[in-house]
C-alpha cells in the first residue's frame, strides 16, 4: 500500500472519549492577568503544568495513531503555548519542573520512534521568512528555530524526515519573472539566518491563492534557487490548494500527477509528507468533514496528512475494518527508490518546463513544442 495516512493536530476520538484530552494554554492576556494577581512564579508554574499536560497528551495521540494504523502525526503547535512565541520574553529554561519537562519531551521522541509514527510541524500563517516588516521575519526565524530545537530534543533526525512545513505567506510585489526571482533570492537569504538544523528540516508548501501555485513554487523556489544558489527547496504538496490555485504553463494546465511526482522527487529519497483535503463543495476552501473517496495511489510512497474536520474518525473510515499491516520506514524508503524511474520522468519534465516557454500538456505528460533554455 503506497498511501499512508497522517493525523493533524489532535484526536477527535480521544477528545470525545474524555474532554481533558485537549491541549491547554494561556493567552497573552491570561498570562498577564495571572502575573498581576498571583505573581510571576505562579504564572510560570501554570505554564509548566500546561506544557506537561500537552506533552503527555501528545504521547497518548502517538499511541492512539499506532493502535489505529495511522503512520504519521502533525504535532499540535500549541504544545508550548506562548513559550514558543518569540514576542514573549519567556525562555523554556525559565520554567519550573525542568526535569519533568525534559523527561516528557524525551517520551514523545521515544514513543514516536518505538511506535513508528513519524512527526511533522507546521507554523501558522503569521510565520514568515519574507515580509516588508523585518521584525516579523526575525520573530519567525526564532519561532522556527524553537520548533527545530524541540525536534532535536525528541531525537528526530536532522533532515526532512521530520519536516517543518511552511507556506510562504507573502506575495511578490508584481507578477513578473524578475520580481519572482528577486523574491526567491530574498527568501533564500533569510533562510540562511535559520539554525542549521532548522534549514535541514524546512519544506515549502503550495498556496491556495496568489503567486505560489504548485508550478510557480517549483519553478522559483526549487529550480531557480537550485540553479542560482545550488540549493532547491524541498516542496510539500497540498491537493486542495492545487485545485483552488491551479498551475498553468502558457495556457496548459499542469496535471495533478505531474505536480505530485515532481514534488515527490524534491525530497531526494525521503518519503514525503503531503496534505490531502477536500472542500465542502467544489471551489470551497472550507474543509469537509471527511473525504468522499480514498486518496489516489500515485505510484510512490507518500504520507498524506488528512486535513478534514472529522480528523481521525475520517481516517479510520478511509482505511476500513481490514487495514493492511504496516511496514517499516526503511522498507518505505526502499520501495520509494524503486519508483524513481517514474518519478524522475515527471520531475525532469516539470524542471525543464520551468526553464522553457512553449509547452503543452498531453494526458499527464509534458511535451515541448519549442522554446529556449
Amino acid at each position: 500500500m503506497n498511501t499512508k495516512y497522517g493525523l493533524i493536530g489532535y484526536s477527535k476520538i480521544l477528545k470525545e472519549e474524555d474532554s481533558s484530552n485537549t491541549f491547554k494554554g494561556l493567552s497573552r492576556k491570561q498570562y498577564g492577568s495571572l502575573v498581576s494577581e498571583e505573581g510571576e512564579e505562579s504564572a510560570l508554574e501554570r505554564l509548566s503544568q500546561d506544557i506537561l499536560h500537552n506533552l503527555e497528551l501528545t504521547v497518548s495521540i502517538l499511541d492512539f495513531c499506532r493502535l489505529n494504523h495511522i503512520d504519521h502525526y502533525r504535532l499540535n503547535t500549541s504544545i508550548f503555548g506562548i513559550v514558543a512565541n518569540p514576542s514573549f520574553d519567556i525562555e523554556f529554561s525559565d520554567l519550573p519542573n525542568q526535569a519533568e519537562l525534559n523527561d516528557a519531551i524525551r517520551e514523545v521522541g521515544r514513543t514516536s520512534i518505538t511506535k513508528s509514527v513519524s512527526i511533522s510541524l507546521q507554523p501558522d500563517k503569521f510565520c514568515k521568512l519574507i515580509d516588508t516588516d523585518q521584525s516579523l521575519v526575525e520573530s519567525s526565524v526564532k519561532e522556527l528555530n524553537f520548533y527545530s530545537w524541540f525536534l532535536d530534543k525528541i531525537g528526530a533526525q536532522e533532515n526532512i524526515s521530520s519536516p517543518i512545513s511552511l507556506h510562504l505567506n507573502c506575495q511578490p510585489p508584481t507578477e513578473d519573472h524578475d520580481a519572482y526571482c528577486d523574491f526567491a533570492d530574498r527568501f533564500y537569504e533569510n533562510f540562511l539566518t535559520l539554525d542549521k538544523n532548522t534549514q535541514k528540516r524546512l519544506v515549502l508548501k503550495n498556496a491556495e491563492n496568489g503567486a505560489w501555485s504548485a508550478f510557480n513554487l517549483f519553478k522559483y523556489l526549487h529550480v531557480y534557487c537550485y540553479e542560482e544558489h545550488d540549493f532547491g527547496f524541498p516542496l510539500a504538496y497540498n491537493n486542495l490548494f492545487d485545485e483552488l490555485n491551479p498551475s498553468d504553463i502558457k495556457g496548459a494546465a499542469v496535471e495533478q500527477q505531474v505536480n505530485v511526482g515532481a514534488f515527490h522527487e524534491t525530497w531526494h529519497g525521503v518519503v514525503p509528507v503531503f496534505t490531502w483535503s477536500e472542500g465542502v463543495e467544489p471551489g470551497s476552501r472550507k474543509h469537509a468533514a471527511e473525504l468522499s473517496e480514498p486518496i489516489p495511489d500515485f505510484g510512490y510512497q507518500i504520507k498524506w496528512e488528512v486535513d478534514v474536520t472529522d480528523k481521525d474518525i475520517a481516517i479510520i473510515k478511509l482505511m476500513g475494518p481490514d487495514a493492511p499491516s504496516r511496514i517499516s520506514a526503511e522498507e518505505l524508503a526502499m520501495m520509494a527508490r524503486k519508483k524513481y524511474s517514474k518519478v524522475e520522468n515527471n520531475y525532469n519534465a516539470l524542471y525543464e518546463a520551468a526553464r522553457r516557454t512553449n509547452i503543452v500538456s498531453q494526458g499527464g505528460d509534458i511535451k515541448f513544442t519549442g522554446g529556449q533554455d
